[in-house]
């Protein structure tokens, strides 16, 4: 992995995405663009040129190693964060921060020098989790699924975990939907992060097509068509005025005709 970073910052972004690196999966060697996950070593050069641009004085090699230890921490914090969202209780919140801080299989991947994928793909994962959550807040608040589009975009350029976290949402939305918690906020805040995500997404070279061709991504795919379904029943719904049976019938027709 510290050997890809350093090859991306001498070579620069394009010749990284069309190295044939030899000296791995020896003696096949390895098609780097299309078999890499890119976020970390990104990320590890981004935060590198950025302490250097300021006066800072810390190797490459001192960022890789210190970028999981700092990330963990990050992800703790994103859980604290998620945990306020979703119970409103401050002592809960610190509590679940200091769990996360200590519980095994968070410290394995957070450990000083541990310069792998998981180190950046768990704080990318609770970010959108979190973000998520914070778009349903209010009835104003669904512009953040903006954000949370973002940070999946930065989970999918970093692990193949990814697949977990859409469909977790789009589980989230069908519960929703399904205890009668539908809302037009709901529709714009999954809208926003199933667009903005997806499109992301295809932009990395070991990704491509596959969110709207995999068929374990296909149910995220189907929430998004069965939501915009949904929000042109209420639309229309609202301004017929129709009873709750008129809303039923309604909402059968345009799945019929979908």
């Amino acid at each position: 992995n510290y050997r890809a970073t350093e090859y991306l910052d001498e070579k620069g972004w394009h010749a990284f995405f069309h190295w044939f690196d030899y000296e791995s999966w020896y003696p096949l060697g390895r098609p780097v663009g299309t078999t890499i996950y890119p976020g970390m070593q990104l990320m590890a050069v981004s935060i590198w040129k950025a302490i250097n641009a300021i006066g800072g004085a810390m190797s490459l090699n001192d960022v890789c190693c210190y970028c999981p230890a700092w990330f963990g921490a990050i992800a703790s914090c994103f859980l604290g964060l998620l945990t306020y969202e979703t119970t409103q209780n401050a002592n809960a919140s610190v509590v679940a921060t200091g769990i996360m801080a200590i519980i095994p299989a968070h410290i394995m991947r957070s450990v000083g020098g541990g310069y792998d994928n998981e180190s950046f793909a768990i704080t990318a994962m609770l970010a959108t989790f979190y973000f998520w959550c914070r778009s349903l807040r209010t009835k104003d608040s669904w512009p953040v699924g903006a954000l949370a589009g973002i940070a999946y975009i930065y989970m999918v350029a970093t692990w193949g975990g990814y697949i977990f976290v859409v469909n977790m949402i789009a589980m989230h939305v069908c519960m929703l939907i399904a205890t009668g918690r539908y809302s037009t906020k709901l529709h714009r805040a999954y809208t926003l992060f199933y667009v903005i995500g997806t499109i992301g997404a295809i932009q990395v070279p070991v990704v491509g097509w596959t969110p709207l061709k995999s068929l374990e991504q296909l149910g995220a795919c189907a929430v998004f068509l069965g939501i915009q379904v949904l929000e042109v029943v209420a639309v229309i719904a609202a301004k017929r005025k129709l009873s709750l049976q008129g809303r039923i019938l309604l909402t059968v027709q345009a799945f019929g005709v979908a």
